[in-house]
């Protein structure tokens, strides 16, 4: 089978609501207070971390799992891995093709994971593209969480 329609494996996932609004691109973690859904990132090295909002800069889901009527079930395709473009935040270090990327104290932004003590489990995939130093803006991630 070859996919040729997007870069990336999502599934649907219910998003519960904040005052930042949604986009393609984001980062989510799991969200403990509501089985099954996601909340948008907020905190840096969340070891909850579970993927980004597939859509970003043109790149579609190559391929979407959803399950109606369960906890499986939800209408926002999030990357579980595979190629999408990630918002990044490089206020404190510039981003390189090969960084480990962690949640960021941005919503719904990754950044370098440059405390390696924190990052086991607060990871949600290398960069492929880079940013400069002091910029925010979209890099395409190789989703691949740990």
């Amino acid at each position: 089978i070859e996919i040729t329609g997007g870069a990336d494996l999502s599934e649907k996932f219910n998003i519960t609501p904040c005052t930042t609004p949604l986009q393609p691109g984001m980062v989510v973690s799991i969200d403990a207070a509501n089985p099954g859904s996601l909340r948008l990132a907020t905190s840096a090295y969340d070891k909850s971390v579970a993927g980004i909002i597939a859509g970003a800069n043109g790149v579609q889901p190559g391929m979407i799992l959803s399950q109606s009527g369960t906890l499986a079930s939800g209408s926002v395709p999030v990357a579980l891995t595979g190629r999408v473009w990630a918002l990044v935040d490089a206020a404190h270090n510039p981003v390189q093709a090969g960084d480990m990327l962690t949640t960021s104290d941005t919503p719904g932004h990754l950044m370098v994971a440059d405390d390696h003590t924190r990052a086991p489990g607060a990871v949600g995939g290398k960069a492929m593209t880079s940013l400069t130093q002091g910029q925010r803006g979209y890099v395409l991630v190789l989703v691949n969480l740990h």
